[in-house]
């Protein structure tokens, strides 16, 4: 089994230690793991620039090949060898640093299991060129993961958006989610060291991941609090002024009633079903985004003119705003 743990914050500060922590608990769970462990802070990871490259490759019969070339491959080939993985990013404006969207961004892409899915079957029946069995299927195997955001607030809604915005990580990849650590208050703990619930917290957290290595998800108890989603432990609802209400990560749907003081939502297992993570949720997605053409391919032919006369003023943008 290969482990790995991925810190986006300061080397040998918080955010570090305290995925260091879980890879301890981690090792302590399965003594013959390869444990690796990196920082990323002194890389390089650029955003992606949405220029569809990956796709193309691997509609082509490529490997989902990105132009940009930095640090992102290093840590993708990390992830591609690991079978478990702690994942850590500091907070500084209510959600994780930006090098963690950055990565989320690139990976995310090229690590779609529907959409890996799709153009293989595609392949297998002669509509898309390439061999389906030459596809390094490293890229789908199952893996397991868990999360910790690190935020100096004491005012935990300062990173309200902490190990929420951690679960985009996974769920393209149809990760499953063992647990994840909202370290918040760090401000006020002062070290990690200091505060040994928290420390034990996570060290059990990594134990969790490791021994989740090869089980059913049937099999699997999700580590820490009870959200109010039951798939993604969130608190977070998106209201539409109906007794409807949304799973703004997973995107699934829930009744919500209130008796007295306290509000109940319930997810129904259909719902569940569909989540993100889950291969319905995102052949749903797949399927989507593969319809776009269709629908908009016949308008922008039969606007071409019009779009083609248009867009002068906004490609030569400087040069008409000052006229």
């Amino acid at each position: 089994m290969n482990i790995l743990g991925l810190s986006f914050g300061k080397v040998n500060a918080n955010t570090d230690i305290l995925v260091k922590q879980a890879l301890f608990g981690a090792k302590a769970a399965a003594p013959d793991a390869k444990v690796r462990f990196i920082n990323t802070t002194r890389l390089t990871v650029d955003r992606c620039i949405g220029c569809g490259a990956c796709s193309t490759s691997l509609e082509k019969g490529g490997d989902n090949d990105c132009v940009i070339k930095d640090d992102f491959q290093m840590v993708e080939e990390a992830l591609r060898e690991a079978d478990c993985l702690i994942v850590g990013a500091p907070v500084y404006v209510l959600q994780p640093v930006g090098q963690f969207k950055n990565f989320v961004d690139r990976f995310s892409c090229r690590h779609d299991v529907s959409a890996i899915n799709w153009v293989l079957d595609k392949r297998k029946n002669g509509e898309a060129p390439g061999n389906a069995e030459d596809y390094p299927m490293e890229r789908l195997k199952k893996r397991y993961v868990s999360y910790i955001s690190v935020g100096g607030a004491s005012t935990k809604n300062w990173v309200s958006m902490g190990t929420a915005t951690m679960h985009l990580f996974g769920f393209p990849a149809m990760m499953k989610v063992i647990g994840n650590c909202d370290a918040h208050n760090m401000g006020t703990i002062g070290h990690p060291l200091l505060d040994e619930e928290l420390m034990n917290h996570v060290y059990e957290m990594g134990r969790q991941t490791a021994l989740a290595y090869g089980k059913d998800d049937s099999e699997i108890q999700w580590f820490g609090p009870q959200g109010t989603c039951p798939v993604c432990h969130q608190d977070l609802l998106t209201v539409n002024g109906t007794t409807t209400v949304e799973c703004p990560i997973c995107g699934i749907e829930g009744k919500i009633s209130i008796e007295g003081e306290k509000l109940h939502v319930t997810f129904s297992e259909e719902q569940q079903a569909r989540a993100r993570g889950t291969f319905a949720g995102l052949r749903e997605h797949t399927t989507e985004i593969q319809g776009f053409g269709a629908i908009c391919g016949p308008k922008i032919m039969a606007n071409k003119e019009m779009i083609d006369r248009e867009m002068v003023k906004f490609k030569k943008f400087d040069e008409y705003i000052n006229a």
